[in-house]
């Protein structure tokens, strides 16, 4: 799973997929709020695979458009 932010408006969008064997993880998709185009490659120095997925996204919250998610109204 990589979790990745838009380059231009910063939306976060859960990507499936893996590093290749050389460490290096690449995606490409389409920005669903601004839809720019976004290639990504990055170096993971971490591989989470095996862990408890409720530890890795604990604290985790994400914007629902101009609202905090879970915000009233």
């Amino acid at each position: 799973m990589l979790i990745v932010a838009c380059q231009v408006c910063g939306g976060v969008k859960i990507l499936p997929g893996t590093p290749d064997s050389d460490g290096m993880a690449r995606a490409t998709w389409i920005c669903e709020c601004c839809g720019t185009g976004q290639v990504l490659q990055l170096a993971v120095s971490a591989d989470a695979r095996g862990g408890d997925l409720r530890r890795i996204l604990g604290g985790m919250s994400f914007a629902c458009g101009d609202k905090a998610a879970g915000a009233q109204g």
